[in-house]
């Protein structure tokens, strides 16, 4: 930087002026104070150990995501899942209303509904089988035999 010292006359210092006011006149200067003031924050609460962390959750979803690449058929059921989520209900505050038991009884001779349930059965068997073949992955103990027959 020069040492040399700052016109206050010159041009570029008007400019600079102008900008100011105009910042301060639109609230955007307060804005920007506050702006600098979070990331200050944000700056001092994130430590080491939080980092470490956050990188391994993401090396974790990657190699999931690598996984999931994969897997079309997994892909496929996922898509199929979440276009199902999302008809179910677009807006959780307005969700279908409560089905009872009668009603629930009637809806089991939909074929959409049974097509639905015969997925939700083999999904829940594929559940229950992977859970058995990785419960030693696991830091709980359980009564789930580690070797297959």
């Amino acid at each position: 930087m020069s040492e040399e010292p700052i016109d206050p006359d010159s041009e570029a210092v008007q400019h600079a002026l102008e900008t100011l006011v105009e910042l301060e006149e639109t609230g955007t200067l307060d804005d920007l104070a506050d702006a600098a003031n979070l990331v200050s924050l944000a700056s001092e609460a994130v430590d080491d150990d939080m980092v470490r962390s956050t990188m391994r959750a993401m090396v974790h979803a990657g190699e999931l995501f690598d996984t999931a690449a994969g897997e079309p058929e997994a892909l496929r059921n996922l898509e199929v899942m979440t276009a199902a989520l999302s008809e179910t209900a677009p807006d959780s505050a307005t969700a279908p209303d409560q089905v009872g038991m009668i009603g629930m009884m009637r809806k089991m001779n939909d074929p959409k509904t049974k097509r639905g349930m015969g997925f939700l059965v083999q999904l829940l068997h594929e559940l229950g089988d992977q859970l058995e073949q990785r419960a030693h992955r696991y830091d709980f103990e359980t009564e789930i035999e580690t070797e297959r027959p």
